[in-house]
């Protein structure tokens, strides 16, 4: 009995240790799998970062489907994270869906570029006649919904870090299939007026958002090499 008592707690051992071994081997598949997956997801978000990058491109065409205010709270949390000065995050967004107020604030921005468009430095004035750039903005009442984005000049470094949140918001805006454009109007005190804006704020940009009623390819802006824009330690002619 007593053989077969210390036999007994032999099998309970090493039954045990299988066991326990097993349940090891499995932790650590696991763990492998979950850090091979990890990896995967890390190396196709850097891809996918970098495809919004290459195919986005300034929309001014849209067409008259709806974008829901849900998508447009989507857009901007991205913007709201954006790194800033002092993390002082000195941004605003207004979202305008009226077509009315839009109307309005297409009619001032256009004066405002007739006047511009005058006065401009002549080989500026050319590159807007190649661009098939005009003082109107058809744009500002075509896309269903504006955003304008001002910020604090209070705050140090507030037009760089304001920049930054519009860089979020523009591949946020591709990642969601929509279009947009970076409008900056050459006077924008009107905006101040019209939308009840407060003198500390200064607007920086207008966004149109909407669904793209044209699709420019990617390939008609040509973009410089890294060899002609990179430099090691300092700067070197070509």
């Amino acid at each position: 009995m007593k053989i077969y008592r210390n036999n007994l707690k032999v099998a309970c051992a090493r039954t045990s240790h299988h066991a326990f071994a097993s349940l090891a081997v499995k932790r650590a598949v696991i763990s492998v799998a979950t850090r091979y997956q990890w990896n995967r997801r890390h190396q196709n978000l850097k891809s996918e970062l970098l495809h919004l990058m290459r195919k986005r491109r300034s929309i001014r065409k849209y067409n008259n489907d709806s974008v829901s205010l849900e998508k447009i709270y989507h857009i901007l949390e991205a913007g709201r994270l954006a790194p800033s000065g002092a993390n002082l995050q000195p941004w605003i967004y207004i979202i305008i869906t009226d077509d009315r107020l839009k109307e309005r604030i297409r009619a001032k921005a256009e004066n405002v570029e007739r006047k511009y468009h005058k006065t401009a430095p002549d080989e500026l004035r050319e590159w807007f006649k190649e661009q098939k750039i005009s003082p109107e903005k058809e744009f500002l009442t075509d896309a269903p919904i504006l955003v304008v984005v001002a910020a604090s000049i209070k705050a140090p470094y507030w037009l760089q870090s304001t920049w930054i949140s519009i860089a979020y918001l523009l591949l946020s805006i591709e990642s969601q299939d929509l279009g947009s454009l970076t409008y900056t109007p050459t006077e924008t005190q009107f905006l101040n007026r019209l939308l009840r804006i407060p003198d500390e704020y200064r607007p920086v940009v207008i966004l149109p958002i909407g669904i793209p009623a044209e699709k420019p390819s990617p390939r008609t802006r040509a973009r410089k090499t890294l060899a002609q824009i990179v430099h090691l330690n300092s700067y070197c002619l070509r």
